[in-house]
């Protein structure tokens, strides 16, 4: 009896399955694949690019140009300086900042140096001036050769400082190294004046104007000396 009810049931379900047959349509293409392949189309995968980040573009080094450059510096380093007129100028302004910190540590070495020529040439001068008759002969060539010497290494100190690019700031208002800057000029003014001085001294056609232009010579040498003197030591001050 129960291998009866059995093989009934298994007739009912065989009978069902041949009725149910024609409505299991298969998609071609699929027909070769296993079962699986009928729950595994998915979407294709989106490009990897449409989940990259945008590519943003490098800054301008000039957006973060400080205000109150002065006139050397904006000539030079400006939004229309000639160093960027010429792509000289580096890509970003960090590295901008990293040169002139280079620069303005030579600035001070060579400084100490043309501090120490420039006070030798001064009181070889004042030497020479003080005894002609005397030191004339053996002073004079190396006053000159130390002229020369002195005037390339204050050009070269200089061009440092005046050709670095600008700094991360500009503080209004009076600091040290405001009053280095104008003491700068004075003595910039006297190392350019002192050369043709020096020559026009040579040339003068009486004893009594080369005694006026000896005495403006040697003035000018005392005052860029000063100058110079008070500008290294306005780097000390506290402000």
């Amino acid at each position: 009896m129960r291998y009866a009810l059995v093989g009934a049931l298994l007739g009912v379900l065989t009978v069902a399955l041949v009725q149910a047959q024609p409505a299991l349509q298969v998609r071609p293409g699929l027909a070769h694949h296993p079962p699986e392949a009928l729950f595994s189309q998915k979407e294709p995968p989106a490009p990897v690019s449409a989940y990259a980040p945008p590519v943003l573009a490098a800054p301008d080094p000039t957006d973060s140009l400080p205000d109150g450059m002065p006139l050397n510096t904006r000539l030079l380093w400006g939004r229309k300086g000639l160093f960027r007129l010429l792509g000289l100028a580096p890509a970003t302004r960090k590295r901008e900042l990293e040169i002139r910190r280079t620069m303005l540590q030579w600035h001070q070495r060579l400084a100490l140096v043309t501090f120490a020529a420039l006070t030798t040439q001064v009181i070889l001068g004042e030497v020479l001036a003080s005894n002609r008759a005397r030191y004339y002969q053996d002073l004079q060539p190396v006053h000159r050769t130390l002229g020369y010497a002195t005037f390339g290494l204050y050009l070269t100190t200089a061009s440092l400082s005046l050709g670095a690019p600008p700094a991360r700031r500009y503080t209004p208002g009076f600091s040290s190294i405001k009053l280095h800057r104008w003491l700068a000029l004075i003595h910039f003014t006297g190392m350019m004046l002192q050369p043709w001085l020096g020559r026009h001294l040579r040339l003068a056609p009486t004893p009594d104007s080369y005694e006026r232009r000896l005495r403006t010579h040697r003035w000018v040498g005392r005052i860029t000396l000063g100058a110079y003197t008070a500008a290294f030591l306005a780097i000390l001050l506290p402000y």
